[in-house]
C-alpha cells in the first residue's frame, strides 16, 4: 500500500505531526515545573537519607552522648530543608538530563545532573545522576546509553 501526500494533504499531515510535537513538549515542559520538581526533591532527600544512614546507624549505639548529632541530622534531612532553586532541562526522549540547582538549609547552592524519563502515564520519573558532560551532550542529541 503506497500513500502519497502532495499538496494541500501534505502540508495538513505535516501541521499535525509538528502540533503533536509541540503538545508533547508542552506536556513535558509543564509536568516538570510541577510533577517533576517533586520527583527531583523526593530522590535527593532519599539519596541525603541513604548516605547519612551509616553514620546515624554508628550514632545509634549510644544514643544518648551523640543525641545533638542524631537531631540535627534528622532536621536536615527534611524535605522542607531542601529548596529547588532552578531546574532546566536538556535533550529529549529518553536522553533526559538536568541540571538542578539546590540549596539545603539555606547553604550556599549546589548543581547536581539528573537523568530522567518521562511518559504520559507515569509523569516524570529520575533514573540517575548523571554527569555534567552528559548534560550537555544531550543538548545534541547525546550518547545512546541508559
Amino acid at each position: 500500500m503506497e500513500i502519497k501526500l502532495t499538496g494541500w494533504n501534505a502540508l495538513i499531515v505535516g501541521a499535525l505531526v509538528l502540533g503533536f510535537a509541540f503538545f508533547r513538549f508542552s506536556a513535558q515542559s509543564a509536568e516538570l515545573e510541577t510533577q517533576g520538581v517533586k520527583q527531583i526533591k523526593t530522590w535527593l532527600i532519599s539519596e541525603s537519607m541513604r548516605t547519612a544512614l551509616p553514620d546515624m546507624e554508628k550514632a545509634m549505639q549510644d544514643p544518648e552522648a551523640d543525641e545533638s548529632y542524631l537531631s540535627e541530622t534528622a532536621e536536615n534531612l527534611q524535605e522542607d530543608n531542601l529548596k529547588i532553586i532552578s531546574v532546566k532541562r536538556h535533550g529529549s526522549g529518553s536522553q533526559i538530563i538536568a541540571r538542578v540547582e539546590t540549596s539545603l538549609n539555606d547553604q550556599s547552592p549546589d548543581i547536581r545532573y539528573l537523568k530522567m524519563k518521562y511518559s504520559m502515564a507515569t509523569g516524570w520519573v529520575v533514573v540517575r545522576e548523571a554527569s555534567k558532560w552528559e548534560y550537555y551532550l544531550a543538548l545534541f542529541g547525546g550518547p545512546k546509553s541508559s
